[in-house]
């Protein structure tokens, strides 16, 4: 099974694909993402798969709530529209705070 931060990879490329929609509908596309993430999230404990990063938004949360001080308590993503300015904006910072939380814990 691939990583989380496989299927995030394929995400970015191609979100469309994988959430629908297109630049103008980021609202949309970031919840269905969040949506995503919690299923691939169940998926692995409904089938007992261990995985580096087994709750994403769990973990994520948590590391954007040591590293901004921000609450996750509604999930990572809604912190990160919380403290943007815009959708689009919120968009570009999940990406770049995925790459620096997947740096703390995809160390080899």
């Amino acid at each position: 099974m691939a990583s989380v931060f496989e299927v995030l990879d394929k995400i970015r490329k191609r979100p469309g694909m994988y959430v629908g929609g297109d630049e103008s509908q980021r609202a949309m596309q970031l919840q269905n993402l969040e949506q995503l993430l919690c299923g691939y999230s169940l998926a692995l404990r409904h089938h007992h798969i261990q995985g580096r990063v087994a709750d994403f938004a769990h973990e994520f949360g948590a590391c954007l709530r040591e590293a901004k001080g921000w609450s996750a308590s509604c999930g990572p993503i809604a912190a990160i529209r919380e403290a943007a300015t815009s959708d689009e904006e919120a968009w570009e910072s999940f990406w770049r705070l995925v790459d620096e939380f997947r740096a703390t814990v995809d160390v080899p």
